[in-house]
């Protein structure tokens, strides 16, 4: 059995086990978060922001970054979760999944969520830091082009950005979610990127946790970060978007999936 094989069979038995023993997620409404149901991904706390949704950063840009809107009166779109390695109808805690914005995407290729490296604006009071030698070149009228072309690439900074576009069961594209303690009483929980639960990752066993990080405009993406961001998650029915690809028929049958499963 070659070193592939053997690490996949580790990965499927490992999973096996994490899921017999794994907590279920549950939404807003305290049922379970099923495999394939459309559901908001909200914010827990009230005045940071509203819900998720999929946004260009210019008009042709792609992919679609996954971002929050400003207002908390502002759902968002719907995301729906999948399992990765076992069939399962249930979320369940610290498990791989894979996240789908459940929207018509403008941009070819697929809603799956990937975490990438994108440029974004630094914050005023970030981009003006720099060292004292900085500041003397700042102040010589004789400065080269090149120093002015330096200059500019200090008010950017990569950050690792979810996006769409992302591969089912890859590391870029997998995700977990966890139970977050922030507020006791109030059920909530953690995303996380976990990259070595869908094969190899160069970081080792390490996951990201998922939050919103701002650029110089106001901005919020979705990105990889050290700050914890609850989240709670409310299924769309009864406020379905219309630009979701989701049929009148397909809303039906999980409707009535969800009810069996949730009185189970």
């Amino acid at each position: 059995m070659n070193i592939t094989c053997s690490f996949t069979f580790i990965l499927i038995f490992t999973l096996t086990l994490l899921s017999a023993t794994s907590a279920v997620i549950y939404d807003s409404s305290g049922n379970k978060l099923l495999t394939g149901i459309p559901y908001y991904i909200l914010p827990l706390l009230r005045g940071t922001g509203g819900g998720l949704t999929v946004t260009r950063a210019t008009k042709d840009a792609c992919p679609l970054n996954v971002t929050q809107e400003p207002f908390e009166v502002n759902n968002g779109v719907p995301f729906t979760f999948t399992p990765i390695v076992l069939d399962e109808q249930i979320i369940r805690g610290a498990y791989p999944i894979s996240i789908e914005a459940n929207v018509i995407n403008p941009c070819s290729g697929s809603n799956i969520w990937k975490v990438t490296s994108t440029a974004l604006k630094k914050h005023e009071e970030n981009a003006l830091l720099t060292s004292k030698k900085d500041k003397d070149k700042n102040k010589n009228k004789k400065k080269k082009d090149d120093d002015d072309d330096d200059d500019k690439n200090k008010d950017v900074a990569n950050v690792e950005t979810v996006t769409t576009g992302g591969e089912f069961n890859k590391p870029e594209s997998c995700f977990q979610i966890v139970e977050d303690n922030l507020m006791p009483g109030l059920q909530s929980y953690q995303i996380q990127n976990c990259p070595f639960k869908c094969g190899p990752s160069s970081s080792g066993y390490t996951c990201y946790n998922i939050g919103v990080v701002t650029d110089a405009d106001g901005n919020g993406y979705l990105a990889r970060t050290d700050a914890v961001f609850p989240v709670v998650f409310t299924s769309s029915y009864g406020a379905f978007s219309t630009s979701a690809k989701v049929s009148t028929f397909s809303q039906l049958s999980a409707k009535v999936s969800a009810l069996s499963l949730s009185v189970k």
